[in-house]
């Protein structure tokens, strides 16, 4: 038997799902409206999750895999080379990512990945159509939004990336 409070969810858990803080969800429903608590307390209502879903999506708020971008591949110093899905890098990052002095790399993981170093990991991220890059002590952030995959989001100083070298295939020729 499930929990009736099972398939609701608060305004944090609704940030976590558009990627975004609590503050910007309790602003996008004073603004557009169209999200009503159907539980909780006037602080802290609760809504049912797919109709928090619909909402976001109706917002074009919340995030999803974007099947037109190659993945990416991330290797973490001293753990596992991951595939990350509809990845996305800015630079500089979002204002509420820290803004100009930092960047930010983000995307979509399977649920059954090896387990990620946290909260901070030194990495290299191979991304299709721009050099590879390393970066040193990134936070990392990994949260999941009720679908069958995880986000991942890496977070650092500007100053903390180095452009790798391309690696590119040589043909051994023989005399």
């Amino acid at each position: 038997m499930t929990h009736p409070d099972e398939d609701k969810v608060n305004l944090a858990q609704i940030a976590r799902m558009a990627g975004v803080g609590r503050a910007a969800v309790v602003n996008w429903r004073r603004r557009h409206g169209g999200l009503d608590g159907t539980g909780g307390t006037q602080e802290s209502p609760r809504f049912p999750r797919a109709t928090a879903e619909q909402w976001l999506r109706d917002l074009d708020r919340l995030p999803g895999p974007a099947p037109d971008r190659p993945p990416a591949t991330v290797t973490f110093a001293g753990g596992p080379t991951i595939t990350v899905y509809g990845a996305e890098p800015h630079s500089p990052a979002p204002p509420w990512s820290g803004g100009a002095d930092y960047e930010e790399f983000s995307g979509y993981l399977e649920p059954d990945r090896p387990g990620i170093p946290w909260p901070t990991a030194s990495v290299r991220i191979d991304q299709p159509g721009s050099p590879p890059y390393e970066v040193t002590d990134a936070g990392v952030d990994i949260s999941s939004y009720g679908g069958r995959m995880e986000f991942l989001k890496l977070i650092w100083p500007a100053a903390r990336r180095r452009a790798l070298p391309a690696t590119t295939e040589t043909t051994e020729v023989q005399a």
